[in-house]
């Protein structure tokens, strides 16, 4: 036991779970998944939520026919923002082969649930089954996390907390503004994305250097504060970001394409539409404003 514990504090990386451990109460933690029969009778579960949700643990449960698992808190203290795709595996006790499995996940934000997931699956005495959990934002009070207006609110708007003029509201706290909690004026908090931005400013917002977080169709990362496409500046206006090449696309042109850029698609020599190739029209067409020739 004393050297797995030593593991858990060593073994680490983000956006995973790999390398936790919690044993002796049915539950073995690890986002590294074994073959199939490595771990014996367990569940692999992988969880999937919206990241707005700035979930930061989860409380696990399951029912395996008559048997009840849990409830355990992961990881036991907040340590970061939990990522799609974090896993744990769930080791069973002994239970028939094709015995039937509920599990139910809630995930917490500061203490607070603001999230939750059940899925079933079949166990195969001896082997590990994979269950994918999808959890939905959701509050103890029958409802989704109360999301209110700045009247005081109720569920289903956007989370407003009163008297929170310097902060962001998550799972109805007001919560100091952050990278990962960003916003002020008691606002639901976002997380800032680090492909498009580098902070979160004093007014809320996340930006990339002075300037607002990147338009994504156009850059790939902020570095140093700039905007870029790959090692180049951020593309121009109708061109998209693609492998670090800016490139003139129906994701990007509304017009037609030439030479990786983008026409307004109604010239009589380049006349095109959704980002398709310019082309040029007869001498006796004209090219409409829908970049067709007529």
């Amino acid at each position: 036991m004393k050297r797995l514990e030593r593991k858990a504090k060593t073994v680490t990386r983000a956006g995973a779970l790999c390398g936790l451990w919690l044993l002796g109460l049915g539950l073995l933690l690890g986002a590294c998944r074994d073959p199939a029969k490595a771990s014996g009778t367990a569940l692999f579960v992988t969880i999937d939520f919206p990241p707005t949700l700035l979930m930061d643990q989860i409380r696990i449960s399951a029912t395996v026919e008559d048997s009840n698992i849990g409830p355990h808190l992961l990881p036991e203290e907040p340590e970061r923002l939990l990522a799609n795709g974090d896993s744990f595996r769930l080791l069973l006790p002994s239970v028939a082969d094709q015995s039937q499995a509920e599990v139910r996940i809630e995930g917490l934000a500061n203490g607070t649930p603001v999230a939750l997931g059940t899925e079933q699956a079949q166990v195969r005495e001896g082997y590990e089954v994979e269950v994918p959990v999808r959890l939905e934002p959701w509050s103890p009070d029958g409802g989704e996390p109360d999301g209110g207006t700045p009247d005081g609110g109720t569920d289903g708007g956007t989370p407003v907390c009163a008297n929170c003029p310097n902060g962001c509201c998550m799972g109805g706290s007001c919560t100091t503004s952050t990278f990962n909690t960003c916003g002020t004026g008691g606002v639901a908090c976002v997380m800032c994305d680090t492909d498009t931005a580098n902070a979160c400013n004093t007014s809320g917002a996340c930006v990339c250097g002075q300037n607002p977080a990147c338009d994504p169709v156009r850059a790939d990362r902020c570095a140093n504060g700039q905007c870029r496409c790959g090692g180049n500046a951020m593309c121009d206006p109708g061109q998209q970001c693609v492998g670090g090449q800016c490139r003139c696309s129906p994701s990007s042109c509304d017009g037609c394409c030439v030479n990786n850029l983008c026409a307004p698609g109604n010239w009589r020599t380049l006349c095109g539409k959704g980002g398709s190739v310019c082309k040029s029209c007869n001498k006796n067409q004209t090219c409409s404003a829908d970049g067709t020739c007529t």
